[in-house]
C-alpha cells in the first residue's frame, strides 16, 4: 500500500485546517488526498460529521466508531482493540504531540501510518477525552464486499 502524507498542516490561527482525517480515508480507498473532500474545516462538528458520513455512503459504506477510556495509554488500547481483530486496518484517534486530535491508521497492535507532515503520533486522548477506533463497514452488511476491501489495502 501506497500511502500518503497529509497536504495541509494544522494551523487553525491562519484558517489552515489539518487534513489527516481525508488523508487516511484517501489512503484506505487507494486514492490521493485531493480525491476526497476536507471534511473538517474549522466549521460546526455535527455538519463535518454528516459530510463525511455521506461521502462514505456514496461509495457503499458507513463507519463504525469505538470510544476507549482517554485514561488508557495509546498503545493499550492499539493492544486491547488490535490483538483482538487482527488483520483489519482502522483509524485510530488521540491527541497527537502537537496538541490538537489526530487520526492515524492502525492494523493490528500498531500505527502503521502517521499522515502527519510531522509524524506527530497519538499520544493521548481527543480534547473530548476520549481515543477513537473507527472500521469501515459496507453499507448493505456484506461480508464479501468488506473482505474484498480488506485484501485490496493489504496490497
Amino acid at each position: 500500500m501506497n500511502f500518503h502524507k497529509q497536504l495541509f498542516h494544522h494551523d487553525p490561527d491562519n484558517g489552515i485546517f489539518g487534513d489527516c482525517y481525508r488523508t487516511c480515508l484517501a489512503n484506505l480507498f487507494g486514492m490521493t488526498p485531493e480525491e476526497v473532500p476536507h471534511f473538517y474545516r474549522g466549521r460546526e462538528y455535527d455538519l463535518e460529521v454528516a459530510e463525511a458520513k455521506e461521502w462514505l455512503v456514496a461509495r457503499g459504506f458507513r463507519l463504525a466508531r469505538v470510544l476507549f477510556d482517554g485514561s488508557a495509554r495509546p498503545q493499550d488500547v492499539l493492544y486491547l482493540f488490535g490483538a483482538n481483530n487482527l488483520g483489519l486496518f482502522y483509524l485510530f484517534s488521540g491527541r497527537s504531540r502537537t496538541g490538537c486530535n489526530h487520526v492515524v491508521i492502525a492494523r493490528d497492535d500498531a500505527i502503521v501510518h502517521d499522515p502527519s507532515l510531522t509524524d506527530a503520533g497519538i499520544i493521548g486522548p481527543m480534547s473530548h477525552g476520549y481515543y477513537e477506533i473507527e472500521l469501515l463497514t459496507p453499507e448493505n452488511g456484506m461480508a464479501s464486499h468488506a473482505l474484498r476491501v480488506a485484501e485490496a489495502c493489504a496490497e
